[in-house]
């Protein structure tokens, strides 16, 4: 689904940033979620989605066969791993990791090595 671009770079460039960290923090999202959180209209949204599959940051996880809207986008592996290995010394990574850990350990999931490894 191609569409024109609307906004200016610098603005599309912001927002692909938000919504590069919106997926990081949630995991994965759909845009109606993204439109909740970030507060943009869904036609925005779904243009910086489509840039970030176009440069392969992104895909979708879970397609929607009523509305694109619902779609569920995830981070490709490659750009979870560029982010874990820049964070992986910041305290609020390590506590991302810790509660991971928890809620793992809480649903009875097997531990991994998740703090020497990045999550993908």
């Amino acid at each position: 689904m191609e569409t024109i671009p609307k906004l200016p770079r610098e603005e599309l460039l912001q927002l692909e940033a938000e919504l590069l960290y919106s997926l990081w923090y949630d995991g994965a999202a759909s845009v109606l979620r993204l439109e909740r959180r970030l507060g943009r209209p869904p036609a925005e949204l779904l243009e910086g989605l489509e840039d970030l599959m176009r440069k392969e940051y992104v895909y979708v996880h879970w397609p929607s066969l009523y509305s694109p809207l619902q779609s569920v986008y995830y981070l490709t592996t490659k750009v979870r791993k560029r982010i874990a290995a820049m964070l992986k010394d910041a305290p609020r990574y390590r506590m991302k990791i810790f509660w991971e850990l928890l809620c793992r350990e809480q649903e009875g999931l097997p531990q991994r090595d998740i703090l020497n490894a990045p999550t993908v």
